[in-house]
């Protein structure tokens, strides 16, 4: 017994896999969506090349009152003398701030690195390191897991 397919009904067919074929795309459409929406919210998505950063020394912390410049943590190092730190007079204060494109000097990937360079050329082996992390000015979630890190490192060897 043969069954031969009528064009109704092989249309019928075709328009059933037309509207399940649109469907998936529709669903998979969606959830990229969501996907990209999350990474942007994260931060993940992509790094922002409009971000830099720069480090400022004692002699610079009148420049953080710019709105450019965005304290993103701050190292002061002090000196112990005779068992006591001395705290009315610190060694250094290192500021790491986010700056306008173009005004910095490193980005994100260099700024570990460039931070510990500078606490331990700064930090001789007697100093005692307080540090201030201001992370609700994080920019996005690679900021804040950067800021996250040098406190830790720093919270680990200094302090």
């Amino acid at each position: 017994m043969a069954y031969w397919v009528g064009r109704d009904e092989m249309y019928s067919v075709l328009v059933i896999l037309l509207v399940l074929v649109l469907s998936v795309a529709g669903f998979l459409a969606y959830q990229n969506s969501k996907l990209v929406s999350n990474q942007k919210k994260l931060g993940t998505l992509s790094r922002n090349p409009a971000l830099m950063y720069s480090i400022f020394d004692q002699s610079c912390t009148a420049s953080v009152e710019d709105p450019d410049v965005i304290p993103l943590i701050q190292y002061t190092v002090f000196v112990e003398s005779s068992g006591q730190v001395v705290v009315n007079k610190p060694l250094a204060i290192i500021n790491l701030c986010r700056v306008s494109a173009g005004k910095g000097d490193l980005v994100l990937a260099d700024v570990e690195r460039s931070v510990l360079e500078c606490i331990k050329s700064a930090a001789p082996s007697d100093s005692f390191i307080t540090l201030k992390a201001y992370l609700h000015r994080a920019a996005n979630h690679a900021e804040k897991e950067m800021i996250l890190n040098l406190e830790d490192v720093v919270k680990l060897q200094y302090t």
